[in-house]
């Protein structure tokens, strides 16, 4: 083995460790008390070693890359300079380095990897094993549980293990008018929108990815695939089931090479988004009374209320990064985000800041499906991930804070951009 060929083993070894930390260490449990996970500072501490060791490796592919960078870094650059007017810019500057530290340097390491599909179906092939342990735990607990303790919105159903209480919360869609209930499980996740985000990035990666032939391994894949399915189900998280069907779409449109309407879909992406906010906004943005669950917006349509009444004081702006709880909510007694990636962009960090944004997550859709260039599966599985993300954050806000579906972002903003780099140096 050359002295180059160790160097790379050893670098795309930090990626893998930086992307362990910022997946895994983000599950976890349930107690009596509540969920229990590693120190955020002891995941930080790893995904700095294992940026640290990746960049220094990687220096001098990544000086090829950096180009690739610069949609991230405008947006970590303006969302900084946010800071300079913020009311709090200590409280912004802290969650300013959280989000983006670790981001870029996870970005830049994947930018940089010299086997960027291999490193690609390594990741899925650990969404897909936390999917499948997430639902596995979760039936666990559900068959053995003899204790149920009952919390804000969630019920915790729990084990004793000699002693040692583990268990998933619970937390049901119901609809009184049909008559039933559909209980939903964290699995080894916070909450069941989160099992549900990574059975969604599962299905869809997988769906990108398998080549259908007549063996065994294709037969073991469909068998996961319907696992993964089945699991996303169980889930009952809408956000999630917008997700895979977006991306398994985006998926068919690219297998079929229909590159024109892939384009045409990005557009009809941010039109919906635009749509669902403005029929929000005259509607009264009055969260929905009724007892049919599944259909209701309920408190998103309070809070995107507040937040589009409040975007209009500081759209050119912004009121600083990572502040929208504490300069929006919290003077009004509301303990909550904004539920939406959009929304929260926008009120932080201005109009600016909001098309930034949108460069960045689109941008390596573009790039993909421009005319006559060479599309793998790989790239299939991003575009259509990072299309997928964008409408899940539609109606959720994890992208931009320090939370595991930022550094799936990120990771995948920079393989995209590793696999380009690729094939320009073949």
């Amino acid at each position: 083995m050359t002295v180059s060929h160790r160097a790379d083993t050893w670098a795309r070894g930090f990626l893998w460790l930086g992307l362990l930390a910022s997946l895994v260490g983000f599950l976890g449990y349930y107690d009596a008390a509540g969920f229990v996970t590693p120190p955020p500072f002891v995941v930080l501490a790893l995904q700095l070693i294992a940026a640290g060791g990746g960049i220094l490796l990687f220096r001098t592919r990544l000086l090829g890359h950096i180009s690739a960078l610069m949609p991230l870094l405008l947006v970590a650059a303006w969302a900084g300079a946010t800071l300079l007017w913020a009311e709090d810019p200590t409280t912004g500057l802290r969650r300013w380095l959280l989000v983006f530290v670790p981001g870029i340097l996870l970005c830049a390491m994947a930018a940089a990897d010299t086997r960027p599909r291999h490193t690609f179906n390594w990741f899925l092939v650990l969404v897909v094993t936390i999917t499948i342990a997430s639902g596995s735990f979760s039936a666990l607990v559900s068959a053995f549980s003899d204790t149920r303790v009952s919390g804000e919105s969630l019920r915790h159903m729990l084990i004793d293990v000699n002693g040692w209480t583990l268990g998933v919360a619970e937390g049901g869609r119901q609809s009184i008018n049909l008559g039933f209930y559909v209980p939903r499980f964290s699995g080894l996740t916070s909450n069941p929108n989160s099992m549900g985000l990574f059975a969604a990035i599962a299905l869809v990666g997988l769906c990108a990815v398998t080549q259908p032939k007549r063996d065994t391994r294709s037969a073991g894949l469909v068998l996961i695939i319907g696992l993964v399915a089945v699991l996303l189900l169980l889930s009952a998280s809408r956000a999630a089931f917008a997700m895979a069907a977006t991306g398994i779409f985006v998926v068919f449109l690219l297998r079929t090479d229909r590159r024109r309407m892939a384009r045409a879909a990005m557009l009809l992406i941010c039109g919906s988004t635009v749509s669902l906010y403005l029929m929000t906004w005259l509607s009264g943005a009055v969260p929905d009374p009724g007892n049919t669950e599944i259909f209701e917006l309920r408190e998103r349509a309070q809070v995107w209320g507040i937040a589009i009444q409040a975007i209009g004081n500081v759209w050119p702006l912004g009121l600083g990064f990572g502040l929208t709880q504490e300069a929006i909510y919290a003077p009004l007694g509301l303990a909550t985000a904004a539920h939406s990636v959009t929304l929260s962009i926008l009120l932080e960090t201005g109009m600016i800041g909001l098309v930034l944004v949108l460069i960045a997550w689109f941008h390596p859709a573009l790039r993909t499906t421009q005319a006559n260039s060479l599309i793998t599966s790989a790239d299939i599985a991003i575009v259509a991930l990072l299309l997928g993300l964008f409408v899940h954050q539609t109606v959720d806000s994890s992208v931009f804070r320090y939370h595991w579906a930022h550094f799936v972002f990120v990771y995948l903003l920079g393989a995209s951009a590793g696999l380009a780099g690729s094939r320009t140096n073949e």
